[in-house]
């Protein structure tokens, strides 16, 4: 896939140039032993067509210093590819205006251009493995739907796949998203691919191409022997692993990523065992719903179901109890024509948030797995931004292993599920809830500047407030920064007290908040502060 060049003006090449100056200027000075001092590396071009030209040039970059980018670590490899990132979501945001900034002929043009450049990228960058930007350049080559375009990404995914399950999923997403592609574009080659990061979401595509556009027969219906035979020698590998993981591997990231890829592929599987009809993976089902993992069962039980094996009916009620499944227990339950197996308990408001957040912390950017436990610590009926009338809310505390092995916190759940890194357990109810809304609001106006940056007479304006902290028995009291939000401003200061602790400190004038001082300082102090802004304009203090 090769076009013609087309000339760029001398802003563009202007820009371009100081891209990679900017790029080679942070990579040669930044410090592995401190925190990237670069801030925002690249600015954002007034148009994206120099994009184009920016990757052209990058693609060249990396042919000159590829034994040097190979060596990236710390710092340098993340502001190395945070630029990917930053490249790819550029690309895509090109693709996507094409049609509304140019005439037919030229978006088409452009857009041939963007696949051109994104499969460049692939390419020369997919030998760093950087995190998202591979799954951004191949999701730039899909979105004009161009059948040379989608043939080359097909390629692409099938004899040099990303590693990471979530590029894939990523790209692919663009084709669930749309319908200005062909078929024969993308099935059969995708389903060509063993790797899990691929075939997984491949499945999950055909499966969505059956439920939500009614396409007949299954993409991959010719595919069904061979994917029997896959499943089956998953299912196996799984079992295995979760009798005595050791055996394959003592890295611990190593045995999550088998597990997840694993557990992936099964479930789209499952799904399309469901939606084939074909009552020969009953017998391999049976199996995957003697595995431990709880969402293997219930997706297993589900196609089981489908097949017309009721029993399996029994199996996906016994999931109701459980947090992580609770809610697709439910929607299956219905589809299956057997709501009157849902007892009351599984419906209320308390299991839904229950459910919510173990979903949540199922996530693979979360825990990726779901807790061991879940349990109410309090509700209150609250009004939130964003919604009309009050809120259900809760403060869930969840807790993960048993043992000396063990992790537990308290999250939030409710408008949405959340949890925070900070020790939620060391605050009151009413200070969590607070924090929790603060985490919620938005505040363009939010400012935190230096107090050594202020002019002398501001400085002077908060003398009153400095005194009543010391009046409150607070000793070396050293003011840090001003901070701004949601119409109100306040003082981040350091100090101590008589018992000799060393505290962070926030007062606005008429409160004073206080913690230990930590790494977390500033976010705690700032979240309490924050949701008691909020609370107060919403009127419920």
């Amino acid at each position: 896939m090769e076009i013609n060049p087309i000339d760029y003006s001398p802003e563009h090449q202007l820009w371009a140039l100081e891209c990679l100056g900017r790029l080679e200027h942070a990579l040669d000075t930044s410090d592995d032993d401190h925190e990237n001092p670069h801030g925002l590396l690249w600015q954002t071009p007034d148009e994206w067509l120099p994009t184009l030209l920016l990757a052209e040039r990058l693609c060249e970059l990396e042919k000159i210093e590829r034994e040097n980018l190979g060596k990236l670590q710390g710092h340098r490899k993340a502001i190395f590819q945070d630029a990917l990132v930053t490249l790819g979501n550029w690309l895509n945001q090109l693709a996507r205006s094409c049609p509304s900034t140019f005439e037919e002929q030229t978006a088409r043009l452009v857009g041939l251009l963007v696949s051109q450049r994104a499969f460049e990228c692939y390419r020369a960058f997919r030998k760093y493995n950087p995190s998202k930007s591979l799954g951004l350049f191949l999701q730039s080559m899909l979105f004009n739907g161009h059948s040379s375009s989608l043939r080359v990404a097909m390629d692409l995914l099938v004899d040099s796949p990303p590693l990471d399950w979530k590029d894939t999923a990523l790209a692919l997403s663009t084709l669930m998203q749309s319908t200005n592609w062909k078929l024969a574009d993308v099935f059969p080659r995708l389903l060509d691919s063993d790797h899990p990061s691929v075939l997984a979401p491949a499945l999950d595509l055909a499966n969505s191409m059956v439920r939500k556009h009614g396409v007949s027969p299954h993409p991959a219906a010719d595919r069904f022997d061979s994917l029997l035979g896959i499943f089956g020698a998953v299912t196996l590998q799984l079992q295995a692993l979760e009798e005595d993981p050791r055996k394959f591997s003592d890295n611990v990231q190593a045995i999550q990523r088998m597990l997840f890829d694993a557990v992936s592929l099964l479930v789209s599987a499952c799904d399309y065992f469901a939606l084939m009809g074909e009552p020969r993976a009953i017998g391999k089902l049976n199996q995957a719903i003697e595995l431990k993992h709880r969402r293997i069962k219930l997706e297993a039980a589900y196609a089981l179901a489908k097949l017309g094996e009721l029993r399996a009916v029994d199996l996906i009620v016994e999931l109701l109890q459980d947090d992580s499944s609770r809610a697709r227990a439910v929607a299956y339950l219905h589809e299956l024509s057997a709501d009157d197996r849902i007892g009351p308990e599984w419906t209320t408001s308390l299991a839904k948030a229950k459910s919510d957040l173990a979903l949540w912390l199922s996530q693979p950017e979360q825990f990726a797995i779901p807790p061991s436990r879940i349990e109410l610590v309090e509700q209150r009926t609250m009004l939130w931004p964003g919604f009309e009338g009050p809120q259900e809310c809760f403060l869930l505390q969840f807790d993960y292993g048993t043992g000396e092995g063990t992790y537990s916190n308290v999250g939030f759940s409710g408008p949405f599920p959340s949890a925070m890194s900070l020790d939620m357990k060391a605050f009151s109810n009413d200070a969590a809830f607070a924090m929790y809304l603060a985490s919620d609001v938005e505040d363009p106006s939010e400012s935190r500047v230096a107090w050594e940056s202020l002019p002398e007479s501001q400085k002077n304006s908060y003398a009153d407030w400095l005194s009543d902290l010391e009046s409150k028995g607070f000793d070396e009291i050293k003011p840090l920064a001003r901070l701004r939000c949601l119409g109100a401003e306040a003082l981040l200061c350091q100090g101590t007290s008589d018992e000799g602790n060393a505290w962070g400190i926030l007062t606005d004038g008429g409160s004073v908040i206080r913690c230990l001082s930590g790494p977390q300082t500033f976010e705690t102090l700032f979240l309490q502060w924050k949701g008691k802004l909020a609370l107060e304009i919403l009127g419920d203090t």
